[in-house]
């Protein structure tokens, strides 16, 4: 179990998803996380179910999102990972009830074609997706016009950054989650994090 009583104790899961010591980290984060909320491990997806949602989607999922899946299921992250029935083209959101969806800006209607959701931000309305062709990650957020926004050339990196901030909740120190936020904002930078986290 990681118990965090100053900055250092914060773990960085991986550089990249795949690397020498990913899975053990990430598994000490994830097990952290669910045992301090008492809740139970998710299981792994089987590569059967990522392929039923490919062929679903018409398009492949980024490739180290599979292994994180097969490996730790949709985990509690510290943001909701979106089940594989809710996974789908934001466009088709509102396709039903155009009226209730955003006024897209010119600029998010030419990403609007590319863009799959796969996690809520705290139940909010706002999404993370990616793009089906670059693997890229952009930001849903219903707030500020555009309202789609590139946040990050990986899933790697949205993942990496939601295990961290996690690990504020494993500390009873009020700083945590600056030291969390610290380290998020040096890895991907101010803007990234006031965007997301704000």
């Amino acid at each position: 179990m990681i118990e965090i009583h100053k900055k250092e104790d914060i773990l960085i899961p991986f550089d990249k998803i795949g690397d020498s010591d990913w899975k053990v980290n990430t598994q000490e984060i994830i097990e952290s996380v669910a045992s301090n909320f008492g809740d139970d491990l998710k299981k792994p997806i089987s590569e059967e179910e990522i392929l039923a949602l490919e062929t679903k989607l018409g398009t492949a999922l980024p490739e180290n999102l599979k292994l994180f899946y097969q490996t730790f299921g949709i985990a509690d992250i510290g943001e909701q990972l979106q089940d594989f029935n809710e996974v789908d083209w934001i466009k088709d959101i509102w396709s039903d009830a155009p009226q209730y969806g955003p006024d897209f800006s010119e600029q998010d209607k030419l990403l609007l074609p590319y863009l799959i959701s796969f996690s809520d931000y705290l139940g909010n309305g706002n999404m993370f997706c990616f793009h089906s062709e670059t693997k890229e990650i952009y930001y849903y957020d219903h707030d500020d016009k555009p309202y789609l926004t590139k946040m990050f050339n990986t899933v790697d990196d949205y993942l990496k950054g939601c295990l961290i901030f996690a690990q504020a909740d494993l500390s009873e120190n009020k700083e945590a989650e600056n030291w969390t936020e610290e380290i998020v904002i040096d890895l991907f930078g101010q803007n990234t994090v006031r965007k997301w986290r704000y």
